[in-house]
């Protein structure tokens, strides 16, 4: 075989620098046809943004770091001053007997912003809402204890809300969560036995306990174990739906639950601070 000579190599390396640059300009002249074919809209405020980035406009995505921001309790994910986490939890989750997980994080309290995502997420066919909101909550399950889950659980939907809806919210959370940290979704843990009314048209603590009491159970084979689990859900107002497949977890031997939502909103008759009270008094987790 004949060797290649001296000259061949240099004309290579020439070409190759060449040929980078080329495919470089070619993509990029590709992104900037696809803006203007089919442009990206901001998934709170429908701004146009760029289809290189996250679908958020730089208003919508500096409101959503400033709630995120907020100092919140390590248990119930109440935000709060930090003067009033003391410990594991503050003086609500600390009286409040149902609440039986190990901890509970939130991507930021639930303000407009957030709102929105999800209602878009839960009622539109656009994925993005929670490919991105799974990759924030990814990011706060990283700052607590993402190394002792074995399994990411999501709430199920009884079967008639699912074909009422284009998705599983919960599910595609979950799955967007799992992308990031590799964690497995355990699907198949607990299962919706009775169907509901929405948790949002109930006005008491009381009302949203009652409504989905017994409405989960455990699958045939659930598969959790021994295993430390964490429930995956978009939102927490009271903790009902929590405390209901916290409670067919356990049973299925699930040695520790956590959970972990995108919003934290402030349960009837209870407290939050107020997010825009904090934002002003510059108060943040740093």
């Amino acid at each position: 075989m004949t060797a290649p000579s001296p000259n061949a190599d240099a004309a290579g390396a020439r070409r190759g620098p060449a040929r980078g640059r080329r495919f470089a300009f070619g993509n990029l002249l590709l992104r900037g046809l696809l803006d203007v074919a089919l442009p990206q809209s901001c998934v709170v405020c429908d701004r146009i943004v760029p289809s290189t980035a996250d679908p958020l406009c730089d208003t919508c995505r500096r409101a959503i770091d400033d709630l995120r921001r907020l100092p919140c309790c390590p248990r119930c994910a109440r935000t709060m001053h930090p003067a009033a986490i003391h410990g594991h939890g503050c003086r609500g989750c600390r009286t409040e007997r149902y609440w039986n997980v190990a901890g509970l994080v939130r991507v930021a309290p639930y303000e407009e912003s957030l709102r929105r995502m999800l209602i878009r997420l839960k009622h539109s066919r656009d994925a993005r809402p929670g490919d991105l909101l799974g990759r924030l909550l990814a990011e706060e399950l990283r700052r607590r204890w993402v190394d002792q889950v074995e399994a990411l659980v999501p709430v199920p939907m009884h079967w008639l809300r699912r074909w009422q809806r284009p998705r599983e919210h919960a599910l595609a959370l979950a799955q967007a969560v799992a992308r990031e940290l590799g964690v497995p979704v355990q699907r198949a843990a607990v299962r919706r036995v009775k169907y509901a009314q929405s948790q949002m048209r109930l006005s008491s603590r009381e009302q949203r306990f009652e409504n989905v009491r017994n409405c989960f159970g455990p699958a045939r084979r659930p598969n959790v174990a021994g295993k430390t689990v964490c429930i995956i859900d978009n939102l927490v107002v009271t903790g009902a739906t929590i405390h209901e497949v916290s409670k067919v977890l356990r049973r299925a031997g699930a040695k520790r639950i956590y959970a972990a939502v995108v919003a934290r909103a402030t349960p009837p008759g209870g407290w939050q601070a107020d997010p825009a009270a904090l934002l002003a008094g510059s108060v943040g987790r740093g």
